[in-house]
């Protein structure tokens, strides 16, 4: 099995971890916006070829896939709020024209297999009931999070025009250790964030008394995910969640203290998840 990964970051170099455990052969790309091009030493080590390149540039990323791979991995993208006020060209650039152009050159070189790392976002800050794959888009905040709708619905057009199997896997907030990690503060998702401050015995600092709802998932649970994707032919969508939970709740874990909100919502998700969010807050 060959693999190219786009975009290198957190959870692509997770992923490239496990494929590799896994005898696949590793493609990593990247332009090193916000991931150290060092930070892929240990992978490389191991096997992974690591290359330099930008989902913006149509030229190179199709000089990639002429190569042939059995899946593309697309998780390139400027995923921080903080980050797509302060830079919304770049944040534009990446996330909608970079999943254009990726889809073009997929269509171009063999049309393999898809896969999407997209955000629970896309149905907006505040859903109700049971959010399943089937739920509308919701109303977006924030220029890093709007684009996942439009590069979802611009992927499914490709897709269906030129017959590649597409996998849109929409993820909730996700937590863990991996082979890279960025420790600037706007990088940090929650979770990670009020387990680093506990351990410190800082005050963990909520917005709006922590009432919002989100839905987390442990990264070896996303990358098994993302490896056994697409699960079917054709454009398929799921969720990629194994519990929701209050922001609230998640800093009285994180303290040791028992969680008692409900949550807003749930999540509907087809996947199987081996790891739950209490035992990763209580583990030192």
């Amino acid at each position: 099995m060959r693999d190219l990964i786009l975009g290198a970051g957190y959870i692509g170099a997770a992923l490239a971890d496990r494929a590799l455990a896994e005898g696949h052969a590793v493609l990593l790309a990247d332009n090193w916006y916000a991931t150290e091009r060092e930070q892929l030493r240990v992978l490389e080590e191991r096997g992974a070829r690591v290359e330099t390149a930008d989902v913006r540039d149509s030229d190179r990323i199709g000089a990639l896939l002429e190569e042939r791979y059995d899946r593309v991995y697309l998780l390139a993208a400027q995923a921080s709020r903080p980050l797509s006020e302060s830079d919304p060209r770049y944040t534009e650039e990446t996330n909608l024209v970079g999943p254009r152009i990726v889809a073009e050159s997929v269509a171009e070189h063999g049309a393999p297999p898809l896969v999407y790392g997209s955000s629970l976002h896309v149905y907006g800050p505040a859903p109700a009931g049971q959010v399943g794959a089937d739920s509308p888009y919701g109303r977006q905040g924030d220029l890093a999070h709007l684009s996942k709708v439009y590069a979802e619905l611009c992927l499914e057009l490709y897709a269906r025009r030129h017959g590649f199997d597409l996998a849109l896997l929409r993820l909730g907030i996700v937590y863990g250790h991996g082979p890279v990690e960025h420790p600037r503060p706007e990088s940090l998702t929650v979770v990670d964030k009020f387990r680093r401050l506990a351990a410190t015995g800082e005050k963990l600092a909520v917005d709006d008394g922590g009432r919002a709802t989100i839905g987390v998932v442990h990264l070896d649970d996303v990358v098994r995910i993302l490896l056994e994707s697409p699960r079917e032919s054709g454009v398929s969508r799921a969720n990629v969640a194994a519990e929701t939970v209050t922001v609230a709740d998640v800093a009285r874990m994180a303290c040791g203290q028992p969680a008692s909100d409900g949550a807003g919502w749930t999540v509907a998700s087809p996947f199987e998840y081996r790891h739950g969010l209490r035992d990763y807050l209580e583990t030192p």
